[in-house]
């Protein structure tokens, strides 16, 4: 997000670029006359000016050779070209009216150069990190990225279900090895049998199926990465072979005997809290310490703020240019969901919008939003089913079939919402259903 002074008297034409700015997620102040702008220039700091050269009290050329901020001339005659480039100096590029959409954003992305203030942390003239978020919290996760990321360290990313961990992933990823192979496995997602063939491969007829030589993801990624998602649903045995592979930098397929070194850099990620998870005996104590050499926590989104704004910009341009649904939001949606805490972090946001959009896609622009977007999934107004006296596993389980019948019993979307993996779903439901079974 780049903060802007907009400085031209047609109201018409900074009404209408205001909103196109805005849908980019930039904040836009608007200046009609030289005082004016002075005057917000004094009050606010701007990375920015679209300055018109014909103001009412004066020529917008004095605006700039008196501040520092960097400027893109607007003007309807675009025969001063030779004048603008008398007197560069701060003036990165000059438009010519009506204003074109995409050179807007050109002179905005020069004028900001490496990004500091964009919505997307940018890097090398394009999108880097394919993130968006401007807050403090979210500035310190670039910050650990370009310190990461050129290193071959293992990297533990930790952070609520749908913060956006495999983004993250990915950005270590392209730091590192743009080129390199980027290889991930939702360690909670493969059945018990196979976690060991997945991560290190197999021999042909090392068991049952195993028609030919199969190489693990730590062979298929060569130099790249191998990105270990929810790793703390990793079944113990495979907590010691890929603890052998961070010591000793090699593996050895499923029914084989030889040691083939690898160089893959390792990320994993977790949504639950590892620490607990090795004092409950469910996770080894070495393995997290050699997963947690270069920790990176992820913020939950309702303690990044302004970023939810940015986000709903962002996703309802998204879908504009998807479905034909509206960009522009008032000033009050936009607080509603700045006030929700988001649960389910930007997954649930982005949901959340896509739902709006589609709900208002004959619209202007966005008028609502759905009914049951501020009620935790499975909770009535009531609370239905949580009573005093309950034990944490009755209350465990009633949240969690509210919330299956919520979603019309659409699992990956439950498991979303409760912030846990599906397979730590299915795992839960598997044992009710014996306890159900044992009463019958």
């Amino acid at each position: 997000m780049a903060q802007i002074l907009l400085v031209d008297d047609d109201q018409g034409f900074t009404s209408a670029t205001s909103t196109l700015l805005g849908s980019e997620s930039h904040e836009v102040r608007t200046a009609a006359s030289l005082e004016e702008a002075r005057a917000a220039l004094e009050s606010e700091h701007f990375e920015l000016m679209f300055v018109d050269l014909s103001l009412p009290d004066g020529s917008g050329l004095e605006l700039i050779r008196e501040n520092s901020p960097k400027a893109v001339i607007i003007t309807g005659h675009p025969s001063i070209e030779t004048a603008i480039r008398a007197i560069r100096g701060p003036v990165v590029d000059y438009l010519v009216k009506p204003l074109d959409k995409d050179q807007m954003i050109r002179s905005i992305e020069a004028a900001l150069g490496s990004g500091n203030g964009v919505i997307r942390h940018r890097g090398g003239g394009k999108d880097r990190y394919d993130m968006v978020g401007d807050s403090k919290p979210m500035r310190k996760v670039y910050a650990a990225i370009e310190e990461y990321g050129p290193t071959e360290l293992t990297v533990l990313i930790t952070g609520e279900s749908g913060t956006g961990k495999d983004l993250v992933a990915r950005a270590l990823h392209r730091v590192r090895s743009p080129k390199g192979k980027f290889i991930p496995l939702n360690c909670g997602a493969i059945a018990k049998d196979l976690v060991a063939s997945e991560l290190f491969g197999h021999e042909k007829g090392s068991f049952t199926g195993a028609a030919g030589e199969r190489h693990g993801i730590f062979e298929r990624a060569g130099s790249g990465t191998v990105f270990l998602d929810e790793v703390g649903e990793l079944p113990l045995e495979q907590q010691v072979a890929l603890l052998r592979v961070l010591e000793n930098r090699t593996i050895v397929r499923v029914g084989g005997d030889a040691e083939i070194p690898i160089e893959a850099r390792i990320v994993a990620a977790s949504n639950k809290n590892l620490q607990l998870a090795v004092e409950k005996g469910t996770f080894r104590e070495d393995l997290y310490f050699r997963l947690n050499v270069l920790p990176l926590h992820i913020p939950p989104l309702r303690e990044r703020p302004g970023d939810v704004a940015l986000l709903t910009r962002h996703f309802l341009t998204q879908y504009a240019e998807l479905h034909g649904s509206p960009r522009e939001i008032s000033d009050d949606l936009l607080q509603e969901l700045e006030n929700h805490r988001w649960p389910g972090n930007v997954r649930e946001l982005k949901h959340a919008i896509l739902r709006t959009s589609i709900l208002n896609r004959e619209s202007k622009g966005i008028k609502s939003l759905p009914e049951d977007f501020n009620r935790p999934p499975g909770w009535g107004s009531e609370r239905q089913g949580l009573q005093p006296g309950m034990s944490i596993r009755e209350m465990e389980k009633s949240l969690i079939e509210k919330t299956l019948e919520h979603y019309d019993g659409n699992k990956t979307r439950t498991a979303e919402a409760l912030g846990i993996s599906l397979k730590t779903l299915y795992n839960r439901l598997s044992e009710y259903e014996g306890e159900t079974g044992g009463e019958d």
